[in-house]
């Protein structure tokens, strides 16, 4: 699909650009270590973006604010693509070296995809504008996989980068993994990094995408959360998807940060979905650490915000998967407790699992008694929270 970047009245583009060979000489190499800035120098194109004030609809849609009285998703989230700069003020102090698969550290991104994708996870709040990211507190760890999405021989090579790249994330510690890419090709090596991770309880957030109608890993295999795109007019038609999406996340107009300088620009790219999920992710994980990343799956895909899909409740739609994510639900849920909505034309029933009231405070319920309807109010949409089965292709 097409991708655009729009710096104010500028156009923008994530293509191939000429600055793209101009990337300076990268050193050591170190996987742990927050770095305040990876080179004075300069390699995007849009290093001088100006500062957008106003949050992008993505953003308010995931209203993530209301949960950060509770958690700002103190975890280290991998994000494996073109590198995550240091440089960007967006990111200042919440980006560790990281790691280049080609040599040396992963926090230089002269492309700049990964540095939007980390800013839209932990942006820190800034004065002059309402852009911040969905779990501020979490830290990032830049596995810099690629110099650019479309450079020569990626597709013969993506499966090795890939397994090398989840290998590296789950030896620096990360707990969630960001992956905007993928591959058609069903490589035992990644499925085998794929398994390991999840068996080190880490969750890997993949997109769904994949334009030719192939299957798409990693996000097909079992254990790993598949994230459709979203954009104002809705979701990819199911013809756009290689694996059935659990749930799908804004990717189109979107704010986010560049790799230097203090600006901003709006970025359309499915692969940015993977964004804001791997974020309600790691709220998730700093709110419950108990949580396997099986329930951690479980609990966004859950709360997921089914009102704009076309299936039945509790069925998969094959465009959104269960619904949009909803940091904020996932968040303030009824603790360990399951809910069961089961809607009948006149009453709607909620059944709980007997156990003891975990319920925060700043969630209530209240029962509707003239209208036998018994309605969940959490702080911002209302939500049905909903037990799902997933199911992936087979290996």
């Amino acid at each position: 699909m097409t991708r655009r970047l729009v710096a104010a009245s500028i156009a923008l583009t994530f293509a191939v650009s000429p600055l793209l060979s101009l990337a300076p000489p990268l050193h050591t190499s170190a996987l742990t270590g927050v770095t305040a800035a990876a080179s004075s120098a300069s390699c995007a194109e849009n290093a001088d973006a100006p500062v957008i004030a106003a949050a992008s609809w993505g953003q308010r849609h995931m209203g993530a604010e209301r949960a950060w009285p509770r958690t700002t998703g103190d975890v280290i989230v991998a994000v494996v693509d073109t590198g995550v700069s240091a440089n960007t003020p967006s990111l200042r102090g919440a980006v560790l070296r990281g790691s280049d698969l080609s040599g040396g550290r992963g926090d230089v991104d002269c492309f700049g995809r990964g540095t939007f994708i980390a800013s839209l996870i932990a942006s820190r709040a800034a004065s002059d504008t309402e852009f911040v990211g969905v779990a501020p507190g979490a830290t990032i760890l830049p596995i810099r996989a690629i110099n650019h999405p479309e450079q020569r021989g990626l597709d013969t090579e993506l499966p090795g980068l890939l397994t090398a790249a989840i290998n590296a994330s789950v030896a620096a510690g990360a707990r969630v993994i960001a992956v905007p890419l993928s591959t058609t090709v069903n490589d035992k090596g990644l499925n085998r990094a794929v398994k390991a991770a999840v068996d080190k309880d880490v969750l890997i957030v993949a997109s769904a995408i994949q334009d030719e109608g192939l299957p798409t890993f990693p996000a097909s295999w079992e254990g790993v959360l598949a994230v459709a795109p979203l954009g104002l007019k809705g979701g990819a038609v199911p013809e756009q998807l290689g694996a059935s999406p659990d749930v799908a996340s804004p990717s189109h107009e979107l704010i986010g940060a560049v790799p230097d300088g203090p600006g901003h620009i709006e970025g359309t790219d499915d692969a940015l979905a993977v964004g804001y999920a791997a974020a309600a992710a790691a709220l998730v994980m700093d709110a419950y650490p108990e949580l396997s990343v099986q329930e951690v799956s479980e609990r966004l895909i859950g709360t997921a915000d089914a009102t704009t899909a076309s299936s039945a409740p509790g069925e998969r739609d094959p465009s959104l998967g269960y619904g949009v994510v909803n940091p904020v639900a996932a968040v303030t849920r009824l603790g360990t407790e399951t809910i069961v909505v089961t809607p009948t034309p006149a009453v709607t029933t909620l059944g709980l699992a007997p156990g003891p009231d975990e319920r925060p405070v700043d969630l209530a319920v209240a029962v509707t008694a003239g209208a036998g309807v018994l309605a969940i109010s959490v702080i911002g949409p209302t939500v049905g929270v909903i037990l799902v089965r997933r199911k992936h292709v087979a290996e």
